[in-house]
C-alpha cells in the first residue's frame, strides 16, 4: 500500500488552483504559479495602509529510487518579508521547505530530513484567499528529523496515523538565494530550535464515510530565550453536503498551552463554506485567535473564483479582520495560471 502522498481533504472537489505536472523517467514533478494582490484600503491605524503584490511558486519534486524509495523536494519562491509599504514583485526569495528520503515498508513508511510534520489542515484547506491567514500561525514547517506514517483500515476508508520528531532546521537550507532571509541559527530561539530532535508531533488523518478528520497533538521543546515547552492540540472537521449543489463545510479548532514558549495560551478556531453557483465557486470563512493577555482577534471573509480561460484562473476576495487595536479591511485578487 503506497502511503508516501497525503491525504486530500474534502474540499479539494472545489480546488480550481491548476497544477503543471512534469514525468521524466523516475522523476515527477508539479509546479504551481500564482499572482496575487492584497490591497488594505481602509484601517483605524492609516499606516496599515498598503498594497502588496507578489508571485508564489511552489514545485514538488520526487526523484523515484527503485520501487519504494524516493528522495522528494518542496521549492518555494515568494516574498519572505512582511511588506511595510507599497510594494510590487520585490523581497521575492527561493528557498527548500521540503527536502527528504522516503521509504514505503507497505505497512509503514518512513520520512527522514527536512520535511513538514502534519498538524491541523485548516492553514492549507480553508478556502478562498484570506480563509487560512489565522491558521497558518500553527503549521508546522521546515522541521528537520524522522517521522513514521502508519496506514489503518477504519471501515471502508484509509486513515493515517503520523509521528514526527524533529528540530528547527539550521541548516544551509535554512537560508534563501534571492533576497537573503539568513541561516537559522540556535540563538535566534523559537520553539523547537534546540540542538536535538526534542520536539514531537502525532497526528491521524482520514476519513469516516463522507467526513474527513484530522486530529493532532505536539509537544514543541523550548529554544533559547523561552521559559516553557510550547504544548498543543488540534481537531478538524470536513464534509461534503448534496444539496443540489455540493456544500463543503470545514472547521477546526485547535489549542495550545505556553504559546510560542511563553506563559500563555491560545485558542484559534475556523470555521467555512464553499459551493458553486454556475462557474464561480463562492466561499466563506471565520476566524479567531484568542492568545491570553492580548484582545481576540477576528477575522471574516468572502472569496469567489473562477476558470476564466483555459488553464487561467481568477479569485476576488474581500477580508475583514480585528488585530489588537486595529480593524482592517482588505480587498484581495489571485491569478492562477497554468502553461
Amino acid at each position: 500500500m503506497k502511503i508516501l502522498a497525503p491525504l486530500t481533504g474534502a474540499l479539494a472537489l472545489f480546488s480550481t488552483s491548476p497544477t503543471l505536472a512534469l514525468e521524466y523517467g523516475p522523476l515527477t514533478a508539479e509546479f504551481t504559479v500564482e499572482i496575487e494582490n492584497g490591497s488594505l484600503f481602509e484601517s483605524t491605524d492609516p499606516a496599515n495602509e498598503i498594497s502588496d503584490t507578489y508571485t508564489t511558486i511552489e514545485s514538488a519534486i520526487t526523484l523515484a529510487i527503485g520501487a519504494s524509495s524516493s528522495l522528494n523536494a518542496s521549492l518555494v519562491l515568494e516574498p519572505i518579508t512582511d511588506a511595510t509599504r507599497d510594494r510590487a514583485f520585490e523581497d521575492h526569495g527561493l528557498y527548500a521547505e521540503e527536502l527528504y528520503f522516503s521509504h514505503d515498508f507497505g505497512g509503514a513508511a518512513l520520512q527522514l530530513g527536512k520535511f513538514n510534520p502534519a498538524f491541523g489542515v485548516a492553514w492549507d484547506e480553508a478556502p478562498g484567499i484570506f480563509g487560512a491567514d489565522f491558521a497558518e500561525d500553527y503549521e508546522l514547517t521546515e522541521q528537520l528529523g524522522g517521522a513514521v506514517l502508519v496506514p489503518f483500515d477504519l471501515g471502508a476508508s484509509v486513515n493515517v496515523l503520523s509521528v514526527a520528531v524533529f528540530h528547527a532546521d539550521r541548516t544551509i537550507l535554512s537560508d534563501s538565494l534571492g533576497r537573503v532571509r539568513g541561516q537559522n541559527n540556535i540563538s535566534a530561539g523559537g520553539v523547537a530550535n534546540t540542538d536535538g530532535p526534542e520536539s514531537i508531533a502525532a497526528a491521524i488523518n482520514g476519513a469516516i464515510g463522507e467526513t474527513t478528520y484530522n486530529v493532532g497533538i505536539q509537544r514543541l521543546a523550548r529554544g533559547a530565550g523561552d521559559t516553557h515547552d510550547q504544548t498543543g492540540a488540534v481537531l478538524g472537521l470536513t464534509h461534503t453536503y448534496d444539496l443540489g449543489r455540493p456544500v463543503a463545510l470545514l472547521s477546526e479548532i485547535a489549542y495550545f498551552t505556553d504559546f510560542g514558549g511563553t506563559s500563555a495560551s491560545a485558542r484559534y478556531g475556523t470555521v467555512s463554506v464553499a459551493a458553486p453557483f454556475g462557474p464561480v465557486t463562492v466561499s466563506g470563512t471565520y476566524s479567531n485567535r484568542d492568545v491570553s493577555g492580548a484582545r481576540t482577534d477576528h477575522l471574516a471573509s468572502i472569496s469567489g473564483e473562477m476558470e476564466l480561460a483555459p488553464g487561467l484562473f481568477g479569485s476576488l476576495g474581500y477580508r475583514w479582520a480585528r488585530e489588537g487595536t486595529d480593524k482592517n479591511q482588505t480587498i484581495g485578487t489571485l491569478i492562477t495560471y497554468e502553461f
